[in-house]
């Protein structure tokens, strides 16, 4: 599965990757500005993204909302709690910063249709 990330705190990104390669994925970016992984998520190929709320200073709503029109799957990251998130994002897959590996893999998998 190749995953596509979008976060802007180095060290977040770095135990993602981390996580997420141990994990059997592989990975597209990290990318801390919300241009760079709209540009990304027109060019490359990828199964699921995970997406920083706020990536330095700006938020991530237009590319989750592009995402979701193409039926291509995302998991918000955030220390943003559920209820601060507007409306039509409320019932997708969110972990809380800091996250634990063993949640962020369950979501993971829960939000990536299995091949038929």
């Amino acid at each position: 599965m190749r995953v596509l990330i979008a976060e802007d705190e180095f060290l977040v990104s770095v135990q993602l990757e981390e996580d997420l390669r141990s994990a059997g994925c592989s990975i597209l970016g990290p990318f801390s500005t919300l241009e760079a992984a709209t540009r990304a998520s027109h060019s490359e190929r990828f199964d699921l993204a995970i997406l920083d709320i706020n990536l330095n200073g700006r938020r991530v709503y237009p590319l989750a909302d592009e995402l979701s029109a193409r039926g291509v799957p995302f998991i918000f990251l955030s220390g943003y709690i559920a209820t601060d998130l507007p409306e039509r994002f409320r019932g997708m897959p969110h972990i809380t910063k800091p996250h634990e590996p063993a949640a962020l893999l369950k979501e993971i998998r829960a939000a990536v249709p299995k091949p038929s």
